[in-house]
């Protein structure tokens, strides 16, 4: 292994101030300082005044970078943290598409609250500035500081063996054109990618300059909508994230939750709280092995939102880069 680039030998004498590579970043950029922790050097991000300011990795000044190189950061958050979820991410400042995150849900914050986020390089990130921020569904403290103790980036060959998908969207609902406005059909609504789950009723608009689904007739939580990952193509060694949009109506049983999961089982499931007339996000990065082991990816609900009516504004499967 070859590293190009190792934080902790730099801090030695590294000069933020004077930094290109290491550099603060969002709209509002916090302060970065050399800072020493539990005996480590670290870059101390503060004065953060909104969620998506933090520490920018700028990989466009890092000469010899080719597709397939690792970026490993490792930091922590402050002891102090008051118990709860907190949760960083890598993110990608030009796509705003999340390469790798560490979110803990807790109810006794560890004392050293250490993270480790991973990334392999794809051909777009060499050009990009890569940003280790607070994740869009919030912290505890979405503004907390946070430190960096290491930022490791280095070269394998055998990471370099994996070809890379060049798409970039590899499925969008927007234009699927194999969903056309109406109902569903009466056998069933099913096409190459999206399947029909249970039996709800589902209607394909055209509303506000744009096409949706509409599920009602909903009686159990697994009515809903399948996503055939095994129908997509997906290439081994690639990351893929797949973001579905939407909004619920109706009324709803407390706890209720608009859900998408891994069929068969439930390996992973990211979930937002129905609120009536509540625009819901679900996203979830998938790995080449889940897509193996789990070939469907279901939007529906938990057992409390059974019978919520909802629509689908958008679902849509990217390729984030390697894995």
């Amino acid at each position: 292994m070859e590293v190009l680039f190792d934080l902790q030998h730099e801090l030695n004498t590294l000069d933020l101030n004077s930094s290109n590579l290491i550099v603060p970043a969002g709209d509002n950029p916090p302060t970065l300082k050399v800072s020493v922790v539990d005996d480590v050097r670290t870059i101390l991000v503060k004065d953060r005044p909104e969620r998506v300011s933090g520490l920018g990795i700028n990989l466009k000044e890092l000469s010899g970078l080719q597709p397939g190189d690792r970026i490993t950061v490792t930091g922590r958050i402050p002891r102090e943290t008051s118990p709860g979820s907190w949760g960083v991410a890598l993110i990608a400042e030009q796509t705003d598409s999340r390469k790798d995150e560490e979110c803990q849900l807790t109810m006794q914050v560890s004392p050293r609250a250490l993270f480790s986020l991973n990334h392999i390089l794809g051909e777009d990130d060499l050009q990009s500035l890569l940003m280790v921020q607070t994740t869009r569904w919030g912290a505890t403290d979405p503004v907390m500081n946070f430190n960096i103790d290491s930022i490791l980036i280095s070269h394998s060959e055998k990471i370099n063996n994996f070809t890379e998908d060049p798409r970039k969207t590899v499925y969008s609902f927007e234009i699927d054109e194999e969903l056309v406005a109406g109902d569903a059909n009466p056998g069933g609504f099913a096409t190459n990618v999206l399947v029909q789950s249970g039996s709800p009723g589902i209607k394909i608009l055209q509303k506000d300059g744009r096409k949706q689904l509409y599920l009602s007739e909903r009686g159990r939580d697994f009515d809903g909508v399948d996503v055939n990952l095994g129908a997509l193509g997906l290439v081994k060694g690639n990351k893929y994230q797949i973001t579905v949009t939407g909004r619920t109506v109706g009324n709803a049983m407390r706890g209720a939750k608009i859900t998408l999961q891994a069929i068969p089982g439930f390996s992973w499931r990211a979930g937002e709280s129905i609120e009536v007339g509540g625009n819901f996000t679900l996203i979830h990065m998938l790995t080449f092995a889940e897509v193996t082991q789990w070939k469907t990816a279901r939007i529906t609900t938990n057992l409390q939102g059974a019978s919520v009516p909802f629509y689908i504004h958008g679902i849509e499967v990217k390729r984030l880069g390697l894995l």
